[in-house]
């Protein structure tokens, strides 16, 4: 009786696995890594071909700093590109607009440290959105685009 039960018990289980991953792929638009199917069902989707960062509207123009360009939010960066949830998003965006953020007019660059005696402190309110974005290559246009992942004001 156990072997029998056994014999029908482990094939259930690897069904509702292969369902619950297609629904999470196809439903939830999450890749099959995250939806637990060892890269069976998704598109790729690999998180070095996401970017995480953040906008900062100063002087009528919009600076875009990639969190992979500073070395303090490193950690911050790599949790981002492989989990870009909401709460993920609000947390890292209070930590950034914690911090002080300089902008150079020389480099027309902002940065967490001065780099010049120029540089000038910038109002954290003019941080306006964490963002992660992919990748995504149009292979009929053969143009190469940003697309938003998910995103916080």
């Amino acid at each position: 009786m156990k072997l029998k039960l056994l014999k029908i018990t482990i094939p259930a289980l690897m069904l509702f696995f292969f369902a619950r991953n297609i629904y999470l792929v196809q439903s939830k638009g999450l890749d099959s890594w995250m939806g637990g199917g060892m890269r069976m069902f998704g598109k790729i989707d690999k998180m070095l071909y996401r970017v995480a960062g953040f906008e900062v509207t100063y002087n009528s123009k919009k600076y875009f700093i990639n969190l992979r360009s500073v070395p303090e939010f490193e950690d911050e960066d790599v949790a981002l590109r492989i989990l870009p949830s909401d709460d993920r998003l609000k947390e890292i965006s209070k930590k950034i607009k914690s911090k002080k953020w300089f902008f150079n007019p020389e480099k027309e660059n902002i940065t967490l440290k001065p780099t010049s005696v120029n540089s000038l402190l910038i109002d954290n309110a003019l941080i306006t959105k964490i963002e992660v974005l992919t990748v995504d290559f149009d292979a009929k246009t053969k143009e190469i685009k940003l697309k938003d992942i998910n995103y916080a004001n």
